[in-house]
């Protein structure tokens, strides 16, 4: 038995050193640790949305998602806790309305959303995070999950691209070092983008391509076939007021081009403006607030992880100048 338990003992020391010196070896170039997104992170986030409280959960896509610094909301909102449901690439709706079908939940929601968000096509966009939450999450994903977090915030190794079969694959095809993501998490999904290192001119040139294959002008979604979402979301933010919480639907910034398009596609007085005299939800504009239209946007799109917390406190200066939010968030 004691020599079983001497050889155990060697095995783990040899193995801890050779992770060590692979985790060195990885930081030496450059790397440094980073939280992965995946279901089971957005699905412990939705958990707490019912649990907190009195949570405020930000809905969007990756505007928010990389755009709002939860330091800076826990300061200026003490009786709130925040909570980051929003998704990259993917429309909230299906989020809304899981949130006000949950009678636990009381907290307030401000939903980034804008003409096209509302379309029918986004409707569902976030339904497999939902359907998740509901069928296949558990508590033990959940252990999983936080036991994970702590171990990619301390290692460089924890992400799958250092993993010893993908460093297999990587040299037998002669690939180079692993991707250097400029793009990180924080273990409740707040996101980062470093636009010291990320392309600027990536989502550009990806609208002027989009515009040149539509003959400069994206086709229009009918009013008609745009208005059922609208209509639908009204009931779901009347269930969430009547829990006592409530619900800002708020189209955050952009610039440049991006913004030309966006008014091109869906003019504001057609649809916005129209979605707005209909809702029973509190609505804000970011070109109505001057700090918010003209903040500083590296790719016409996204805040730049150093300016989260000025752009997070124009925001929550807007809401509560407005009376869209109560002082303290309660």
């Amino acid at each position: 038995m004691r020599r079983a338990l001497t050889a155990l003992a060697i095995a783990l020391v040899l193995a801890g050193s050779a992770l060590y010196a692979v985790e060195r070896h990885w930081r030496a170039r450059g790397y440094t640790p980073i939280i992965v997104d995946a279901p089971d992170l957005w699905a412990l986030q939705r958990a707490k949305a019912s649990s907190a409280g009195r949570a405020i959960v930000f809905l969007g896509a990756s505007r928010t998602l990389y755009a709002i610094d939860r330091a800076t909301v826990r300061a200026r909102l003490p009786g709130v806790e925040p909570v980051m449901l929003a998704m990259d690439g993917r429309y909230p709706l299906a989020t809304l309305r899981d949130l006000a079908g949950d009678a636990d939940f009381r907290g307030i929601v401000v939903c980034d959303i804008d003409g096209a968000g509302f379309a029918a096509p986004s409707l569902d966009m976030q339904q497999p995070e939902v359907d998740y939450y509901h069928h296949e999450f558990s508590p033990s994903r959940a252990l999983h999950r936080i036991l994970l977090n702590h171990w990619q915030r301390h290692a460089v190794i924890a992400r799958s691209d250092f993993s010893l079969l993908r460093s297999a694959v990587r040299r037998w095809n002669n690939e180079g070092e692993p991707f250097r993501p400029q793009q990180w998490f924080d273990r409740r999904r707040f996101g980062n983008i470093d636009y010291e290192f990320a392309d600027r001119e990536g989502q550009k040139r990806a609208l002027r391509e989009n515009l040149d294959r539509h003959g400069g002008h994206l086709p229009r979604v009918a009013f008609d076939a745009w208005w059922p979402q609208v209509e639908a979301s009204h009931a779901w933010v009347r269930a969430i007021q009547v829990r006592g919480g409530d619900v800002v639907f708020y189209a955050s910034p952009t610039s440049g081009l991006r913004r030309w398009v966006e008014e091109d596609w869906f003019p504001r007085k057609e649809y916005w403006d129209r979605m707005v005299a209909a809702t029973p939800a509190k609505t804000l504009h970011a070109l109505d607030v001057p700090a918010l239209r003209d903040f500083p946007l590296p790719d016409e799109s996204h805040i730049d992880y150093r300016q989260k917390p000025a752009y997070t406190n124009a925001l929550i200066d807007a809401l509560l100048e407005r009376g869209l939010l109560a002082p303290g968030g309660g």
